[in-house]
């Protein structure tokens, strides 16, 4: 898709500048913030900020179109959420052979493991406010449907050594295995609440990319937070345990794809394939 990183951060700024462009609107100082799995571009100087799709795992529009619903839902019920753009239609916008989805630009910083509580709280919030969304959500299985799919491909995963993908394999087929003698209650759910996906405003914090916004056991998003932010929540402990295994399964496989893209996403590669290692032996 891309023949280097730089290229993709080109094309994704283009993209974003000439889509703003074509609302009439000139960000002069477009600046690249992010880039571990989709591309995200600051529209400097306006208070706009583009999500451009470069993952090899974007599956078009339909998830980003999800996610803007999903926000727009949230924001309008108060919960701490970064909302999408009002300075012009929010998309999905395809331009220049991108598809891509504008937010309003919220000033802030980083969250870190100290801020795992109110992080927490922040998702609690916005878990209470995402009960009465009225429109259909995709099974967080999926999630752990598309890993095994890859991990059956051929060519899908050239950075994973043999060892490796077939050990991910078998844990895809004994988790996938425990999931199916579960029972629990489904609810909305941000489907990635790890702290990378919140931002310290200056009202507190915000969380955002509902990309994979999905009904499940609430267990499937608090086994992302750290332990001692999980405070606002009942939960059944083996099934947090046996999410958090399908968890690290996902983010093992979908980093191994394309382990080079940032050096989060190949310490992400190699902290959650030992993770699964540790529990198997365990």
């Amino acid at each position: 898709m891309f023949r280097s990183p730089e290229e993709r951060r080109e094309r994704a700024v283009r993209a974003a500048v000439a889509a703003a462009r074509e609302h009439g609107l000139d960000p002069t100082s477009p600046a690249v913030l992010q880039d571990w799995n989709n591309t995200i571009v600051r529209l400097a100087p306006l208070p706009l900020v583009a999500k451009v799709s470069t993952s090899p795992l974007a599956d078009g529009s339909r998830s980003l179109a999800r996610e803007v619903d999903v926000a727009a839902h949230l924001a309008a019920r108060g919960a701490p959420v970064i909302p999408p753009a009002t300075l012009l239609p929010p998309g999905p916008h395809l331009v220049e052979g991108l598809v891509l989805t504008m937010w309003e630009y919220c000033a802030g910083h980083p969250v870190g493991e100290t801020d795992g509580e109110s992080a927490g709280r922040a998702l609690a919030a916005v878990h209470a406010a995402f009960l009465d969304y009225p429109k259909e959500l995709p099974s967080f299985d999926v999630q752990t449907d598309e890993v095994g799919r890859l991990l059956k491909g051929r060519g899908t995963l050239p950075a994973l050594t043999r060892t490796d993908r077939e050990f991910l394999r078998e844990q895809h087929a004994v988790i996938a295995d425990a999931l199916a003698l579960q029972r629990f209650e489904e609810r909305p759910l941000h489907g990635e609440a790890h702290l990378g996906n919140v931002l310290r405003a200056a009202d507190g914090l915000r969380w955002f990319d509902f990309e994979s916004a999905c009904r499940g056991p609430v267990e499937w998003d608090v086994t992302t937070l750290p332990e001692h932010g999980r405070g606002a929540y009942e939960v059944d402990g083996e099934l947090l345990r046996l999410l958090g295994r399908a968890r690290s399964l996902c983010v093992a496989a979908w980093c191994w794809v394309q382990p080079d893209r940032a050096p989060e996403v190949a310490q992400a590669a190699r902290v959650h394939l030992r993770l699964l290692r540790d529990a198997a032996a365990s």
